[in-house]
């Protein structure tokens, strides 16, 4: 916790109000003071004139429960102005956890969110069994910036129920375990519980909380109701599985992040549910041959691309996998599908390992000038510029049309059930860097484009995210509230564009961003950013969201 007088600036406070001029004292970490003309006391001080403070920013989506090991400076998320952050996320964790079921565990977040899993358990310090144990372990990693956790329901199910969390319905005592050690989570610091109805695993079977029925859903919701500062985060593919569980929700008085196929508002806006609402830049994902489960649902190539890797140039050369590749490349399972008929003109080949070309051309040219299926011109692209290259995604879909797309996301900066700025930072690391990407609310939306005053941007990026998860110690300036601001101009900050840091533990790569241009990041009235550069200061640690409630 620190002292700090931010001198000069123009105050956002969070609320959506107009702004002021002022500036604002913190005292051991926490605002003491806002107002103009305030006389020095001895404390630092930070240069705001010209320049905006506003709250710590808020992202309401990111996957770092592995990375704040191996990274606790969570670059470059203190250069974008983030103060906060959840994780746990899509029903992916690593607490409660138990040994004979801790890597298919560790497993299920590395491979659907894309992360190294031999760092999982070099870099990981594992020790912990129920959630209130890992708490206790994980807080004593200082970090950059707060994480706040959801309690994984996969986790919850492989703890209790082993490797038959994969196969089976739950027992009467299997639920009613779970059901303590989610109490034993939302009581030491966890947000609540998120649930997945979406994804598969690395063998392609259901992850274990697409087994779970309504008997074991409605008794975990029973202890989510207990808390009021617990939530319901549920990810899933379809609505025949995700309508029953927020209604079943809704009814035990639950509130619900749905991170449904809609973005601002576009899924069951009949519900009081909230909603991930965009705003952040355009995601464009950089894919690739060396593990990836954006060909789900293709398995041919699904199985070729996460498969040994000293296997794959053979594989790619048989003639009998490509026949079975165009089959099944022709006839996809409904998964994960980035070779979806009608899109292949947004698959950019991008990134050569070797050199060879072609590069900036789409896989739909490149079958169409060879006269063969995209399949095998795929194939052939890889083997001639090796199994490293990557391609690009454009952020297209093919049933909306831009203006559609972006009037949805306009549409979401008024909707109050829409949460603004979810990245999925720290996941897909060699697929994009999504840390930084919810400035683009500020650089876009409202500087660029003025779709909304810069009052509002903050406000969705501050205290309507708080709000939901109830941190109600942070996201609004005010005295009483925690230290957490961000310094900025707004002509001087841009979401800056990919770089690779070669700086992973295991030797490998990773995308990043050079720092947006803050003037400052504090976090409980410590700079974590001076003068846009890290200070290399990390106050903080793993969050209790029950304390920060004031519950």
């Amino acid at each position: 916790m620190g002292d700090l007088l931010v001198r000069g600036g123009t105050i956002v406070d969070g609320t959506g109000g107009p702004s002021r001029r002022g500036d604002v004292r913190v005292r051991d970490g926490v605002i003491a003071e806002v107002g103009p003309g305030l006389t020095p006391d001895g404390e630092p001080e930070a240069d705001a004139s010209g320049a905006l403070v506003t709250p710590g920013l808020i992202d309401p989506h990111t996957h770092y429960d592995l990375e704040m090991f191996w990274d606790p400076s969570l670059d470059p998320l203190p250069g974008y102005g983030m103060t906060t952050i959840v994780m746990g996320n899509c029903g992916l964790g690593i607490a409660p956890v138990r040994d004979d079921v801790r890597d298919d565990i560790a497993d299920l977040l590395c491979f659907i969110e894309e992360l190294p899993t031999s760092l999982s358990s070099t870099c990981v310090p594992w020790g912990w069994s129920t959630w209130s144990e890992y708490h206790a372990i994980a807080s004593q990693t200082a970090t950059a910036v707060t994480p706040f956790a959801y309690t994984a329901h996969n986790a919850l199910r492989g703890y209790v129920m082993g490797h038959d969390a994969w196969e089976r319905v739950a027992t009467d005592d299997e639920v009613a375990r779970m059901c303590e050690l989610l109490d034993d989570a939302l009581a030491h610091g966890s947000l609540g519980m998120s649930t997945n109805w979406f994804d598969t695993d690395r063998n392609r079977e259901l992850v274990p909380s697409r087994r779970s029925d309504a008997a074991e859903v409605d008794a975990l919701l029973d202890v989510l109701a207990r808390y009021p500062h617990a939530t319901l985060q549920l990810i899933a593919r379809a609505a025949e599985d995700r309508r029953p569980v927020l209604e079943r929700a809704l009814v035990h008085g639950v509130r619900c992040l749905s991170l449904g196929d809609g973005v601002g508002g576009v899924t069951d806006t009949d519900l009081p549910v909230f909603r991930l609402g965009g705003g952040a830049e355009p995601f464009m994902p950089r894919l690739g041959f060396e593990s990836s489960i954006a060909a789900a649902a293709v398995p041919a190539w699904h199985q070729l691309i996460n498969g040994p890797a000293d296997d794959k140039i053979r594989l790619l050369a048989d003639p009998e996998r490509r026949a079975r590749a165009r089959h099944d490349w022709d006839h996809p399972l409904d998964e994960q599908n980035s070779f979806r008929k009608g899109t292949l003109h947004t698959l950019i080949l991008s990134d050569s390992e070797s050199g060879a070309g072609p590069v900036d051309v789409s896989l739909q040219e490149v079958s169409e000038q060879r006269g063969v299926h995209p399949s095998d011109a795929l194939a052939d692209w890889v083997l001639a510029n090796g199994v490293g290259s990557r391609y690009t995604k454009l952020a297209v879909r093919p049933d909306t049309t831009q203006q559609e797309m972006d009037d949805r996301v306009m549409a979401a900066f008024a909707d109050p059930f829409a949460l603004i700025g979810g990245t999925d930072a720290g996941a897909h690391l060699k697929m994009f860097c999504g840390a930084g990407a919810n400035v683009y609310v500020l650089t876009h939306w409202a500087r660029d484009v003025g779709a909304l005053s810069v009052e509002q941007a903050v406000h969705c990026m501050t205290q309507r995210n708080a709000s939901f998860f109830a941190l109600d110690d942070r996201g609004v300036i005010e005295p009483g509230k925690r230290g957490d601001l961000a310094v900025f101009a707004l002509d001087e900050i841009e979401t800056r564009s990919y770089v690779r840091a070669h700086d992973l533990p295991d030797g490998s790569w990773r995308f990043t961003r050079p720092s947006a241009g803050f003037r400052a990041t504090v976090v409980a009235g410590v700079p974590t950013v001076l003068d846009g550069e890290p200070t290399g200061a990390r106050p903080t640690a793993l969050g209790h969201a029950l304390a920060s409630s004031g519950a």
